[in-house]
């Protein structure tokens, strides 16, 4: 368990406001949901967070820094889970705003079938154009397969069936050092990021990704990592689903590391107009 664990049943009975409890669902994943009644007022729940009043509309204007642990997603239509070996926990070290973040703690175990993940997740219909930021710290080195997902985008069909359209993910470079990557599910490529910079381990760094929406060849992503772009590609298909509604997860998935465990923290998630 990290250090600086907050124990989520005592931070519940702490604040008359805030309940979080675990639910478990056979073939399902173990979702945190709270409830909470300041979260679900005009404000958002927490300081700085705010949500779209249009049900089911994801605005371009949102944020949480977990400091009402999960209630900036559950106020927002969202969920969090962690399943298959996988824990969620607030911490209150390390922080890079306020007392509280989030760490997501996986077993990259390539035998077992289930992949281990730990993630919060926003749906509903996506911004034709937003960014999608959130700070992370990664205290270790790891070796990875190259599947080691921080961010994860599907779109939803009119029948009902999501795919997977954008992945940000971290790999390994020549020199074995961990950098950003982007897998295009669309297409079953990485897009080559030239010289792209190695990412602080046990520093925070910001990751941000600038989707424009469309199933035509005029769409656009962004790769911003602490304020630079690293990668920046137009005039392709950026979401190929028919329908607007799509699901946004931030967190810690992994097929393979060495060592397996690994966790990573959390903090400032935002969806925003501009970088």
């Amino acid at each position: 368990m990290p250090s600086g664990v907050i124990d989520l049943r005592a931070l519940a009975m702490a604040s008359a406001t805030v309940g979080i409890a675990w639910l478990a669902v056979a073939c399902e994943p173990t979702v945190l949901i709270g409830s909470c009644p300041q979260a679900s007022s005009a404000d958002g729940g927490e300081a700085g967070a705010s949500t779209t009043a249009e049900e089911g509309v994801i605005g371009s204007s949102w944020s949480t820094g977990f400091e009402d642990g999960m209630c900036g997603y559950v106020a927002a239509e969202g969920y969090c889970y962690a399943r298959h070996d996988a824990t969620l926990e607030m911490v209150s070290s390390p922080v890079r705003n306020g007392k509280f973040a989030a760490a997501f703690t996986v077993t990259g175990n390539a035998t077992d079938e289930d992949r281990s993940q730990a993630r919060c997740v926003r749906k509903g219909e996506l911004p034709k154009t937003a960014v999608y930021g959130a700070w992370y710290l990664v205290p270790e080195e790891r070796t990875s397969d190259g599947n080691w997902n921080l961010f994860h985008f599907l779109g939803r069909d009119s029948d009902d069936k999501s795919h997977a359209l954008w992945d940000v993910s971290l790999a390994n470079n020549a020199d074995g050092k961990l950098v950003l990557s982007v897998f295009n599910f669309m297409t079953g490529t990485h897009p080559r990021i030239q010289n792209a910079p190695p990412i602080p381990i046990g520093s925070w760094f910001h990751i941000q990704f600038q989707l424009t929406r469309s199933a035509q060849m005029n769409g656009q992503i962004k790769l911003i990592q602490d304020g630079t772009t690293i990668l920046d590609l137009m005039n392709l298909v950026t979401d190929d689903a028919d329908t607007a509604f799509g699901e946004w997860y931030v967190g810690n998935y992994a097929r393979t590391l060495v060592p397996a465990v690994s966790t990573v923290y959390v903090d400032d998630v935002t969806i925003s107009e501009e970088p």
